[in-house]
């Protein structure tokens, strides 16, 4: 088996030489090129997997060279050093310039050789994945997201371009667009795809149980700490960690998250010697952080570390030409799942569908769907068969609501917001008959987000008497 090879571009003969001998060591197959110039001639010549660069280069900077080979070898990992390193040239290279990974001077290099190994298992898989990429999006498919509008396309794009690095992403849209589907997109194309993907919904888990589940605890940490725990970031370790509904997090764990994601260690709860740890953080929310962050909910150094790169998801008003090809998929899976032999769906349904403005989303689409396999068993799904809500819709968007005008002398928004969001709460209760389910897909959440809310309305249950 041939070995992996390794460019290293660097104008310091002495470092040149030191980084290939050190990743000869390594076991790979490594070339040195004196400048930018000489490099791109070497990585046409050579065809390496992995590119170690310099920034700070005559004829031809580090940068420059990044963009080269990024246009021309769109398979090979470009890292980056510097002995002049900032913030900003560190955002630069991962976040505009597409850079594998960023080092300053002088080098770690046990941090070089695992990113490294990192940087070959990227290339790898790319190369792999490229083709197999290509036929699923001309199906309409890119992992488990499905369709084929302008404002998909796009976002395949975007995840294709930002999966390889290890930047933070923050996914925003609203409930049920398939956030979670474009994180495992972008899990499954990173380097780490082979590791762990561990989700974590921060509205489901109780404010007394955040820290724990999420860094873990030791044996007798706090009482009822019988046993010690491992918490979701050390089981993510090596992979990814999404944090679905990131707004919900309370600003003490916000702390804590952003003393991890700064200095790379965890401190489990009563634990006081730091763990190493290496995760990449997706991050999700359907809730405008900015105005959290003004409003004082949630601490802006964190916005900033987790918003690195932002990623928006579409409704699916925004995207009406994919609901044709959605509601076939999940027909589909729904036929698969309860053993039904639905055929397919006539083609007024199928416009009554597509009429539908569908505020909960991708989620409550199939939801009806399977809803609708399930009672039909067999044949093809007619209008008849459709909700009423259906059939005749009434135009539900967010902009159809009048909005309240602000009073002269000012008003409390949190508390009118919260009056609000009670009051659909119970509207959507009492139209249910108390069916957390079907509420909680009237009003687009999770059900576990409904019941942590009502929990949180209603106050802890009293113990029995």
């Amino acid at each position: 088996m041939s070995k992996v090879r390794v460019l290293i571009v660097d104008d310091e003969p002495v470092i040149a030489e030191t980084l290939s001998e050190l990743l000869a060591g390594w076991g790979y197959e490594t070339a040195v090129a004196s400048d930018g110039v000489a490099g791109l001639a070497a990585v046409e010549e050579f065809r390496p997997s992995v590119v170690i660069s310099d920034v700070y280069m005559p004829n031809l900077d580090g940068f420059a060279l990044l963009r080269e080979v990024r246009e021309l070898h769109p398979d090979t990992a470009v890292i980056l050093l510097t002995g002049q390193g900032t913030v900003e040239m560190a955002l630069r290279a991962i976040q505009e310039e597409g850079a594998f990974h960023y080092f300053e001077k002088p080098l770690d290099f046990s941090k070089l050789q695992l990113v490294v190994e990192r940087a070959m298992e990227y290339a790898e898989a790319r190369r792999e994945n490229v083709s197999l990429r290509r036929q699923l999006r001309d199906r309409g498919a890119f992992g488990e997201l499905v369709g084929k509008s302008e404002p998909m396309l796009q976002i395949y794009a975007l995840i294709e371009q930002v999966a390889p690095s290890s930047a933070s992403v923050l996914i925003t849209g609203e409930s049920g667009t398939g956030k979670e589907l474009a994180a495992r997109s972008l899990h499954a194309g990173s380097a780490r795809a082979s590791k762990p993907f561990v989700a974590v919904n921060c509205a489901a888990i109780p404010p007394s149980l955040v820290e724990s589940e999420l860094f873990g605890h030791v044996k007798g940490a706090f009482t009822g700490a019988t046993t010690s725990r491992v918490g979701r970031f050390a089981q993510a370790d090596r992979g990814t960690i999404f944090l679905d509904e990131i707004g919900e997090m309370e600003t003490g764990v916000q702390a804590k998250l952003l003393r991890l994601i700064q200095d790379g260690e965890l401190f489990p709860v009563g634990e006081e010697t730091a763990q190493k740890i290496d995760v990449r953080i997706l991050a999700a929310t359907n809730r405008n952080l900015e105005r959290e962050v003004a409003s004082g909910r949630f601490r802006a150094d964190l916005y900033w570390r987790l918003n690195v790169i932002p990623i928006e998801m579409p409704s699916l008003r925004a995207r009406p030409t994919d609901i044709t090809r959605l509601a076939e998929h999940f027909l589909t899976r729904a036929n698969e799942r309860h053993r039904r032999q639905v055929t397919g769906l006539d083609p007024q349904t199928m416009a009554a569908l597509r009429g539908y403005p569908w505020p909960g989303n991708i989620r409550e689409l199939e939801n009806v769907i399977e809803r609708l396999v399930i009672v039909k068993g067999s044949g093809t799904l007619m209008p008849t068969d459709l909700p009423p809500a259906i059939r005749t819709p009434r135009d539900v968007t967010p902009s159809a609501s009048p909005l309240p005008e602000l009073p002269t002398n000012g008003t409390d928004l949190r508390a009118m917001l919260e009056a609000v969001e009670e009051r659909m709460i119970g509207e959507a209760l009492e139209r249910t008959g108390g069916n957390k389910n079907r509420a909680a897909e009237l009003l687009g959440l999770n059900r576990t987000t409904l019941v942590e809310k009502l929990r949180r309305k209603r106050g802890p249950t009293p113990p029995p008497t």
